[in-house]
């Protein structure tokens, strides 16, 4: 009997370990069940810079001269801008390198003409020549919005006056102050995203 219960023994504690065995490969296949998976993908994917430039139908070149003036005179000149980017921009003018030479009598150019700049029938500058600081240009299709879209192109016409002050009062105030006198000034265009 007590061979019995050493088989017996024995064969419990097999019994024990085959069933912790099968547990185990049993809670193994549970827990690495199959399951269902999806996947999508969204390839190349493209990002790039736009371009933002501006064509200046008068580049190098002066938009407008007018020799030889005296009171009351005006000249005209006109230039076109466009964006020739391919995203909107905000543009504005301003200008530089003012150089004013006085006369023999000492009046000086800058000081008396007027400028007025036009963008059809709307005035974008007017006032005196020395005094244009930088001024916004609106798109002219929605003159509320100040970014012009790609391909707008304007064309601004720009008259210079030299006013007819009266009658000198002498040989050297008055108009005769200018006699001699000459200027020259830069416009510069410039384009903002």
């Amino acid at each position: 009997m007590k061979r019995f219960k050493v088989l017996f023994g024995q064969r419990r504690m097999q019994v024990l370990l085959t069933l912790a065995v099968l547990l185990l490969a049993v809670s193994v296949v549970i827990g690495s069940g199959a399951n269902f998976t999806a996947t999508s993908a969204n390839p190349a994917n493209v990002f790039s810079a736009g371009n933002l430039a501006q064509t200046n139908s008068k580049t190098g070149a002066a938009i407008l001269t007018a020799a030889l003036m005296k009171p009351g005179d005006t000249a005209t000149g006109t230039v076109t801008i466009t964006n020739s980017g391919n995203i909107p921009g905000r543009f504005s003018l301003s200008t530089s390198n003012l150089v004013d030479t006085a006369g023999a009598n000492g009046g000086k150019l800058s000081a008396v003409l007027t400028l007025k700049i036009t963008d059809g029938t709307n005035t974008v500058y007017t006032g005196p020549i020395n005094a244009v600081g930088t001024v916004q240009l609106p798109n002219t299709f929605l003159p509320s919005v100040f970014p012009w879209p790609a391909a707008a192109a304007h064309t601004y016409t720009f008259t210079v006056t030299f006013p007819d002050g009266g009658t000198p009062g002498t040989a050297t105030t008055g108009d005769n102050a200018y006699k001699g006198s000459s200027m020259t000034m830069q416009f510069d265009w410039t384009a903002v995203s």
